[in-house]
């Protein structure tokens, strides 16, 4: 018999679990019962999920079954996935060709998140964390995936208070609707030291079936040695993404 779980994220990942394993929906005893948790303490962590819709709770039964958050969710992963998958063969043709570390981001909320990298071989090179947020107004990937989302998602980024994290971090509302626009009108997006002191990136859209954005490439590298050969690089990188969106 398994051990009880012990933990609250424990109890609260082992009762989704329960959920999302069972073909039917289930009422309170039956959860407490599969779990071995205190039906009290199941209830509790129910009422607090049902809150946040990760779980659904039938009128009529009163029985629990996955919510549409958790399901989003997973269906989210899955779009994710897919995604490395189709970018993982180019995105290593690419780092050969261009020598640096190749970054993979899709949008976020109101940021963007690296979900696969593929680094360069050399030992001078920026690090990416797989899962790891970035900026939408700063930034190669970040510039390029908000230059490409609708009007209306804009203006709500452009809004509100952008962080400046260096010199060139462009945080003036009219120059950045100017940068976004000569992004789409050439088809990447450039960035100097916007982010990190000494780092530099070209970046480029992914969609699917030619229309919607799933995400954002970058190349990136140190600017001692990566900042005269930009301009070259980003044919490079628009013709990487390409054969991503074509593999969607």
């Amino acid at each position: 018999m398994p051990a009880q779980p012990t933990g609250l994220a424990q109890k609260v990942m082992v009762i989704l679990e329960a959920l999302m394993e069972n073909a039917e929906s289930m009422d309170l005893r039956e959860i407490a019962q599969k779990t071995e948790i205190p039906k009290s303490t199941v209830h509790r962590i129910l009422s607090s999920l049902e809150e946040d819709r990760w779980v659904l709770q039938k009128g009529q039964t009163r029985k629990y079954q996955p919510g549409p958050r958790i399901l989003l969710f997973a269906d989210g992963w899955r779009r994710n996935q897919a995604l490395v998958l189709a970018a993982e063969e180019p995105m290593g043709r690419l780092v050969e060709r261009a020598g640096e570390t190749s970054v993979l981001a899709v949008p976020d909320g109101r940021e963007a998140r690296c979900i696969h990298v593929v680094e360069s071989p050399h030992a001078l090179k920026f690090s990416f964390q797989i899962g790891g947020r970035l900026p939408l107004h700063a930034g190669a990937v970040g510039k390029v995936i908000l230059a490409h989302s609708p009007p209306s998602f804009q203006g709500d980024i452009l809004a509100g208070a952008l962080k400046s994290y260096t010199p060139n971090t462009l945080t003036d509302r009219e120059s950045l609707l100017l940068e976004l626009e000569r992004i789409r009108r050439r088809g990447y997006a450039i960035s100097v030291e916007e982010i990190d002191p000494g780092g530099t990136a070209v970046g480029a859209p992914i969609f699917f079936r030619g229309e919607q954005l799933v995400g954002g490439l970058i190349i990136s590298g140190p600017k001692s040695k990566f900042e005269r050969n930009l301009e070259d690089l980003a044919p490079l990188v628009v013709e990487t993404a390409r054969a991503i969106s074509e593999r969607l």
